[in-house]
């Protein structure tokens, strides 16, 4: 019960997020790959912190890293760095992000992925995982599965 995560891809992307806004409750952590937060947050209100990792590739020409404007004709939504802000204020987390080292978990691009972890927390966690010139879809290796389950299970609920 301590230990209930998501992970989407996309629309499942959204969803993650939509869980951990909803049923922060029992979402201890989400990782979302290619997905946002939408633009009008009040509908989102976690009754508790939730670890989030957003996952996202530059060169993401379906789902813009950089987000979207809303219109008459599509729904926007706000850019990766925003998505994650929310989580960074929520969380109680340090404004100002660690930098480790770069991450390999595109099977084309070879360490594309820059991380910013945003730390001391009051509880959850917040990193952006910048996926530099990855797709929508983009050509995972195995580190990923292995390093977001690493994200995840360090942020059980208390």
């Amino acid at each position: 019960e301590k230990r209930v995560f998501l992970m989407g891809h996309s629309n499942g992307g959204f969803m993650s997020y939509r869980m951990a806004c909803e049923r922060a409750d029992l979402i201890a952590g989400i990782v979302s790959l290619a997905g946002a937060m939408p633009f009008d947050t009040s509908s989102c209100t976690p009754t508790e912190p939730v670890a989030v990792a957003q996952v996202h590739g530059t060169a993401d020409g379906t789902i813009l890293y950089n987000g979207l404007l809303a219109t008459a004709v599509t729904a926007g939504y706000p850019s990766a760095s925003d998505s994650l802000g929310f989580w960074v204020d929520h969380n109680g987390c340090d404004i100002t992000p660690e930098t480790p080292d770069a991450i390999d978990i595109s099977a084309e691009l070879g360490n594309e992925t820059d991380i910013a972890a945003y730390p001391s927390c009051t509880g959850g966690a917040a990193e952006l995982w910048t996926m530099n010139l990855a797709s929508h879809i983009p050509g995972l290796n195995p580190e990923f599965p292995v390093k977001a389950m690493e994200f995840l299970l360090a942020h059980p609920k208390p």
